[in-house]
């Protein structure tokens, strides 16, 4: 058997791709295949979903299209606009190959790789509610870039955005094939001098890799909505990939939806037809997702708008040489004259003044300002 042939065999239970048979053009380095790509992209979205997919052993081309395609409808643009038609629809590619063309760069690496796209795409509305779709290998890189952005403040509006996260036959706990796969992948890169990495480590059940992603993200399973699906069917006559006991993390029901699927690991996220069964229960489960994680988020924004008014003092002054002085946040003063005094200390303060030889003095120092401003109010300066 040759080397390709035994790859093939061996790395069909790790990834949907492998449907296709190797060619010469499976061997070669593409230019580049990472990228953060805007599928649907609204007038005015009030949702961030970002799909993320998992191994590509064979390094096939289209790899982050194909593992949400089948019969050429890739449903998270053809079909999930119709039901969510304000969110903006995203597609992480990565190099996620293990042999032919493979990268240096892992989990750890191809998370902060997604962290930094997400900053730069989210940069006009950083508060946007943001839901991750992964499959299988994609759901180990978005918690290794949680544990990441909840540590690194540069990437803190990412973790305080994420809302839920829907994984596709994640092996949380490993898969059942992981650690053959690694030896014949490990074979081929010797043969094509390509560079290791750490994809394969968190892929077996017993990698102290995976531990260490699992334990960490332990600390965060409480700030998320999270729906997983797992497979139902063999592999053919690898079996089951990921069983339930590695695809759920095993929360509470009020915290994770366990749905299983019809569907071996390839096929999992793979839908033809939107009246598909599979397809319909998948939807409806993303959609009350969204649903709860924009309704959250309208809330949070009224909630904040209703704390800045009950803080916030607001003044009217209709006159010449008078003398306002106001300390705290979220104040507003409206002066119309002339030789007016203002001084506001505090955040979100805001002075609109109307007529000639008026002063304001804003100051956002917390209590430092407050004891400045009461040294000038008893000096009457």
């Amino acid at each position: 058997m040759g080397l390709k042939h035994l790859f093939y065999s061996a790395s069909s239970a790790i990834s949907p791709s492998l449907e296709h048979g190797l060619t010469n053009a499976d061997t070669e380095l593409p230019p580049c295949n990472n990228f953060l790509k805007v599928l649907v992209n609204p007038a005015d979205p009030n949702i961030d979903v970002i799909a993320v997919h998992g191994l590509n052993p064979l390094n096939a081309q289209s790899h982050a299209e194909a593992t949400w395609t089948s019969g050429g409808k890739l449903w998270l643009s053809d079909f999930l606009p119709k039901r969510i038609p304000r969110a903006r629809i995203c597609l992480f590619g990565y190099n996620s190959n293990i042999a032919f063309g493979s990268s240096a760069a892992g989990v750890r690496e191809q998370g902060e790789n997604i962290l930094n796209h997400l900053e730069q795409i989210r940069a006009d509305d950083p508060h946007r509610p943001l839901i991750f779709i992964c499959h299988s290998l994609g759901g180990l890189i978005i918690k290794r870039a949680l544990v990441h952005a909840k540590a690194d403040s540069t990437y803190k509006h990412i973790w305080e955005s994420t809302f839920g996260l829907v994984f596709f036959g994640t092996p949380h706990q490993g898969g059942n094939n992981a650690g053959f796969g690694d030896v014949v992948a490990g074979i081929t890169r010797c043969v094509s001098k390509s560079p290791g990495n750490t994809f394969m480590d968190a892929l077996k059940g017993n990698s102290l890799f995976l531990s260490t992603i699992t334990d960490d993200f332990r600390q965060l399973l409480e700030d998320f909505q999270v729906i997983s699906f797992y497979e139902t069917r063999p592999l053919g006559r690898f079996g089951i990939v990921v069983d339930p006991k590695s695809a759920l993390l095993g929360l509470p029901g009020t915290r994770e939806r366990q749905i299983p699927v019809d569907a071996d690991h390839s096929g999992i996220c793979k839908f033809a037809n939107i009246e598909d069964p599979r397809y319909i229960l998948v939807e409806d489960n993303i959609a009350w997702m969204i649903s709860n994680a924009t309704s959250h988020a309208s809330k949070r924004r009224r909630s904040g708008e209703q704390a800045c008014s009950d803080a916030g003092n607001t003044l009217r002054i209709s006159g010449h040489s008078n003398k306002t002085i106001q300390a705290g946040y979220a104040n507003q003063s409206m002066t119309d004259g002339n030789d007016n005094a203002t001084d506001q200390v505090g955040d979100r303060n805001r002075s609109d003044i109307l007529g000639t030889g008026n002063t304001v003095t804003q100051v956002s120092m917390g209590v430092t300002g407050v004891l400045l401003l009461g040294v000038k109010f008893v000096l009457g300066k």
